[in-house]
């Protein structure tokens, strides 16, 4: 073989090997790439603290769960959190894993607990969501955090389907005097970022949080609407019973 032959089957063999290296460099560290992405890109999406305690996604089948995913309360607000999720449940395409689009086949969130907090006319969640939506619009997705330049380039995600069942939300207020928890609705989604190619970390978090919360918010709104009804009703049947006392004296 001539010199030129052999220089150009050593470059690419050396492609090759980068290449190799690379989606084992991928492969190997993905469960702290995914707890990394969460922790330092999750702030800047939903404006409050969030920690991931642990990751367990298998690169060659593409299962894993995530385990003990919190997010914090905003500024102003005195629970230890908004929004806890003990267990996810992921099917990925391990082969969209080098590319720069990953394909995930189904999220299952169970077991969710939220704390709606009212103080006043404002809430916790309710802030949440309007951060949520202000992370997601074009004009903040060129302000990449750390997250989506380390390691790597910015990845795009496809979500098939996505199901959250068995979530409750606990409703407190200082108007209402109230706390009470009930059921949330469940949640499913199908398709998010198909039609487009993909969706960025900003809006698949936003797409996929935001059904939660609304639902969460509004059966919190109802409680706290309840409890104040009936709180002034209450009242209002206790100061006639004075009255009708007084009268009777």
């Amino acid at each position: 073989m001539s010199r030129p032959g052999k220089i150009v089957l050593g470059l690419v063999g050396t492609l090759i090997v980068l290449v190799i290296i690379a989606v084992v460099v991928v492969f190997t560290n993905l469960n702290r790439f995914i707890k990394y992405g969460v922790e330092e890109y999750g702030p800047s999406v939903t404006g409050t603290p969030v920690s991931l305690d642990q990751v367990d996604v298998s690169p060659f089948s593409g299962k894993g769960e995530l385990h003990g995913l919190e997010i914090g309360n905003p500024t102003g607000f005195d629970g230890d959190y908004a929004f806890k999720l003990d267990d996810i449940k992921v099917q990925l395409v391990p082969e969209s894993l080098p590319s720069d689009t990953i394909i995930i086949k189904e999220i299952l969130i169970g077991g969710a607990s939220l704390n709606a907090e009212f103080k006043g006319t404002n809430s916790n969640l309710q802030q949440i969501l309007d951060n949520l939506k202000k992370a997601s619009e074009p004009s903040t997705q060129a302000e990449q955090p750390a997250a989506e330049t380390e390691p790597g380039k910015a990845k795009k995600f496809i979500v098939k389907e996505f199901r959250f069942t068995g979530g409750e939300v606990t409703a407190s207020s200082d108007l209402a005097n109230i706390q009470r928890t009930t059921q949330i609705p469940a949640v499913e989604v199908q398709d998010i970022g198909n039609a487009s190619g993909g969706v960025t970390a900003a809006e698949l978090t936003e797409q996929l949080l935001r059904p939660i919360i609304a639902k969460a918010l509004q059966k919190a709104e109802a409680e706290v609407l309840q409890q104040g009804t009936e709180q002034i009703k209450q009242k209002a049947q206790e100061k006639l019973q004075d009255k009708l006392k007084g009268l009777m004296q």
